[in-house]
């Protein structure tokens, strides 16, 4: 059963190459006024807006995926496309107007959202460090963190079915709450989603893709496990395997090949769990 499921894993490497060809040549299939509109929008947002952050077109459907103070949330394109192609020389007030609407009406503030109406939703969410210095560590706005190792950390979010709320150092402020508080917290939200498909990894190899936005997450899940090969390659990935019987050299490899590819990249290391800690894996050659 390792053999095949090491032979998935690489697979998987090959599926992932072609999606992200596929999404890369996404932008090629609208129609040339729509594919400028999007251009536009991304430069403008780049340029006029650094709060905000375009995170990608959304599958079958016209709307994109913005980051904006650090909060993911979708926004439909049809209305802004529609001002822009008549309005042309408005575009950077449109987009001005836009962002302010998302501000006012599609973000959960921290000043508005109370703990009691968070508590369910929050969930714990494993990222590089990388990713957390990117998104700003500094002031209120800064995202609450725990270190798992030198490599990765676990961010926090309010998430719902419409939006995703990072968790900053405003909300702790506001709810009264330590980082402990909302890691425990969260770690119990976690468990509620089901550990199907973890059960055996003790015994065989597991590679999990729930689509929940959760599965990479679930390595916090397994860390009672020592003696596990673990990859998080992309926020979407979790392959987890007892060490005996793997080619180190060429998980090490296939991970660092599906992170380069991912859409939402964590880490292209092999890490092994050993006394409850996620330590990286050296290659042995």
């Amino acid at each position: 059963m390792l053999l095949w499921l090491g032979l998935g894993w690489v697979g998987l490497a090959l599926i992932v190459a072609l999606m992200h060809h596929r999404l890369q040549g996404r932008a090629t299939r609208y129609p040339p006024q729509v594919a400028s509109f999007v251009l536009r929008l991304e430069n403008e947002l780049d340029v006029a807006h650094p709060a905000v952050r375009f995170m990608g077109m959304l599958p079958d459907r016209f709307a994109c995926l913005l980051s904006v103070d650090g909060q993911e949330t979708p926004v439909g394109l049809h209305e802004a496309f529609r001002q822009a192609e008549a309005f042309p020389e408005s575009f950077s007030q449109l987009i001005s107007n836009l962002v302010e609407d998302i501000r006012d009406v599609g973000l959960d503030r921290s000043d508005e959202l109370e703990f009691g109406a968070a508590a369910p939703l929050l969930m714990p969410q494993v990222r590089s460090r990388e990713w957390l210095i990117a998104q700003g560590t500094f002031g209120d706005s800064g995202l609450i963190h725990t270190a798992l190792n030198e490599d990765l950390v676990v961010v926090y979010v309010v998430d719902d079915e419409s939006s995703m709320l990072f968790v900053c150092r405003a909300h702790l402020k506001r709810w009264g709450r330590s980082v402990v508080d909302v890691h425990q917290l969260s770690l119990a939200n976690l468990a509620k989603l089901g550990v199907r498909g973890l059960d055996a990894v003790a015994a065989d190899a597991v590679l999990m893709q729930s689509g929940d936005g959760f599965d990479a997450t679930r390595v916090l899940l397994l860390q009672e496990h020592d003696g596990l090969l673990v990859a998080v390659p992309d926020r979407d990935i979790l392959w987890a395997a007892p060490e005996a019987g793997q080619d180190v050299d060429a998980l090490i490899g296939t991970t660092a090949s599906i992170a380069q590819r991912a859409s939402h990249p964590v880490s292209g290391k092999l890490f092994r769990i050993s006394d409850g800690r996620i330590e990286p894996v050296r290659s042995p050659a």
